[in-house]
């Protein structure tokens, strides 16, 4: 095993509710996220990478332990994430690294850090259990993320955006002290510099509205009677939104915009931490990495936010560079849970605990082995779901198992926007079966479905006896300008 003083510094920077295709490495035709291209211009880019969870806290605590979301049963936005579960920062610190978290996780419960040796900011979600609703006898129809939101797309500055210049300003300060703290103890460093961008509020600041006034955006392209067609699962969270009416198409667009703008400006943060990177001398022998925790729909199916299996929520972006790793884009199915084993490999480190449900994908970065077909496995039990569902892809094939319905199969090289279910199609039932089989392994939709119910209740009954209780962590010491005195940015609902 390789030295601390010898292993790589890691860089993680992460976006939030980052649509995969709205990224000019993945291929869009007027997105500009330079830096977030150049990282995949010179390492690799996955491009078949899921998300654990369509949803906030469950993906990032799935992420962070490398276990599904039923293990640790983190269910939804107000579900604690047990501090008794090691995570992948766990391990960095354990093999030597400084491990600091800058900016946004979206820990619920006293456990603040998980892993983490320093923590530079609050989060801008609650730690607690506000958000916490009973779905046993009815779906919950969201107060919150509805189409009310949507239709206040467009221009403006949003309290969210006060949170990430505090992060990007944190980020860009820490780095010149941990230059400084590597040159006098030799050990490397771990950081996540994580943003609340893109997420909605789709707004965005004048001057990256403006980067988009003469962009042809474009539209969702929805076939005449497609919500005859949809599934259970996709009715649930129609109905969970308030996405029975069609958001018009000027308002489409101006949301589309702004997520856009609100891309370029996380993107323009992301410049500011690697200019100073490179200017601190760390560059050569940092690995750098982007990812987001989950997608936004921005209407694909009529459908906006995330909690959908459709690939525009449930695919992420993943790029990453840095010393041994070869520049490839790969098509092998990836998932977040295979971000904790594969950074272990690469710092050549052991995992503290080494059951996980991810892999190790170290190898492949190095171009020690060919891409191969991959498996990537999502389960979905907070908002918009009546019962918990899985997604289960494994190579061309994408399908939905929701318990007490038809699955859904598609093949997504000839049908990429999800529009034709070809479970039903004998040639197929080979794949559908092999795919179904995947999904029940070690999973009890029942019994995972109690579990949650009964976690949301009893969440509800605390919230009844003593509603004010509140785990976040002090505000840091490093004053920052914007702020007057580092102080608390309020916790914004969305």
């Amino acid at each position: 095993m390789s030295t601390p003083q010898s292993r790589p510094n890691i860089l993680f920077l992460m976006g939030d509710e980052h649509p995969v295709f709205l990224t000019g490495c993945y291929g869009h035709r007027s997105v500009k996220t330079p830096h977030i291209d150049s990282i995949a211009a010179r390492g690799t880019v996955f491009d078949a990478a899921y998300c654990p969870s369509p949803i906030c806290a469950p993906s990032r605590a799935a992420m962070m332990a490398g276990r599904h979301v039923h293990v640790l049963e983190t269910w939804d936005n107000a579900s604690p994430f047990r501090s008794d579960w090691p995570t992948f920062a766990h391990s960095l610190t354990a093999g030597g690294y400084r491990t600091i978290l800058c900016g946004k996780m979206h820990f619920v419960g006293p456990d603040q850090h998980h892993g983490f040796e320093e923590r530079w900011t609050q989060d801008i979600y609650p730690a607690t259990f506000d958000w916490s609703r009973s779905n046993r006898e009815e779906l919950v129809v969201n107060p919150g993320q509805n189409i009310d939101r949507v239709m206040e797309a467009g221009m403006g500055w949003t309290n969210d955006m006060d949170y990430d210049e505090e992060v990007a300003f944190r980020a860009e300060h820490g780095l010149r002290r941990l230059a400084r703290r590597r040159k006098e103890d030799g050990r490397p460093f771990f950081m996540c510099a994580s943003f609340t961008g893109p997420h909605y509020p789709f707004r965005a600041p004048e001057d990256y509205w403006n980067l988009y006034q003469n962009e042809d955006i474009d539209l969702p392209d929805l076939p005449e009677g497609y919500r005859e067609r949809e599934h259970q699962w996709v009715k649930w969270l129609r109905r969970h939104g308030r996405f029975e009416d069609h958001v018009p198409d000027e308002i489409c667009r101006a949301a589309r915009r702004a997520t856009l703008a609100r891309i370029t400006m996380l993107d323009d943060y992301f410049g500011r931490i690697l200019r100073q990177l490179r200017e601190s001398g760390l560059e050569e022998n940092t690995i750098v990495l982007y990812a987001a925790d989950h997608g936004d729909m921005l209407g694909e199916h009529g459908l906006w936010f995330k909690n959908a299996a459709y690939e525009w929520s449930s695919r992420v972006p993943w790029v990453i560079a840095g010393p041994g790793i070869v520049r490839q884009r790969v098509s092998e199915v990836t998932s977040l849970l295979d971000l904790g084993p594969t950074l272990c490999g690469l710092a050549g480190i052991d995992p503290v605990y080494p059951v996980t449900d991810g892999r190790d994908l170290s190898g492949l970065l190095r171009g020690e082995r060919p891409s191969g077909e991959g498996l990537a496995i999502m389960e979905n039990y907070g908002e918009g779901a009546k019962r918990g569902w899985r997604m289960v892809r494994r190579g061309d094939f994408k399908l939905v198992y929701v318990p007490g319905h038809e699955p859904e199969l598609y093949h997504l090289p000839t049908d990429p926007d999800e529009w034709h279910n070809v479970a039903h199609q004998p040639e197929y039932a080979q794949v559908r079966k092999e795919l179904e089989a995947i999904a029940l392994k070690d999973w009890d939709p029942d019994r995972c479905d109690e579990l949650r119910y009964q976690s949301e209740e009893r969440r509800i009954a605390i919230l009844k006896a003593n509603p004010k209780v509140d785990w976040q962590i002090p505000s840091s010491p490093v004053p920052h300008p914007l702020m007057g005195d580092g102080g608390k940015i309020d916790n914004v609902d969305v």
